[in-house]
């Protein structure tokens, strides 16, 4: 049985080295929808409780995210709004690469798969920068 969610944050981003308008600081209302599964439901007759899972992709990615920038480790840019947004050093986020779409999909999907429970799964994670355009990743399927 599957479980599907989906929730949004606001976010800055840049892709530096792009050719068009992303290499420049910008931001989005992204959404992320998640898919999770069971083989077998709990005593209740759920794969888990939805407030439960809300919590659960809070604490791994929305907190870390929601209103932050989103920038690649080695790009100057971080460090030059580290050093100036005092009151809050920790809403420039780092990453390990370019915060693409893509970028972004495989780590939410990282966060969210250490934090669940034993017996439930990741099918799928999207994140869209767009309601038209975004990025997937699915578990395969046998």
């Amino acid at each position: 049985m599957e479980l599907e969610t989906s929730y949004t944050f606001d976010a800055a981003h840049r892709i530096r080295g792009h050719a068009g308008k992303c290499a420049g600081l910008h931001g989005h209302t992204y959404r992320l929808e998640l898919t999770v599964s069971a083989e077998r439901l709990d005593p209740l007759g759920m794969v888990m409780d939805f407030e439960d899972l809300r919590e659960l992709v809070r604490k791994a990615v929305l907190d870390r995210w929601d209103h932050a920038t989103l920038l690649a480790a080695d790009d100057p840019l971080a460090e030059a709004i580290a050093s100036v947004q005092h009151e809050a050093p920790d809403r420039v986020v780092r990453l390990d690469g370019h915060p693409t779409a893509e970028r972004l999909t495989r780590e939410a999907w990282s966060a969210i798969e250490r934090a669940l429970p034993a017996h439930v799964r990741i099918e799928r994670v999207a994140i869209r920068e767009t309601p038209t355009s975004g990025s997937a990743l699915a578990r395969l399927r046998p």
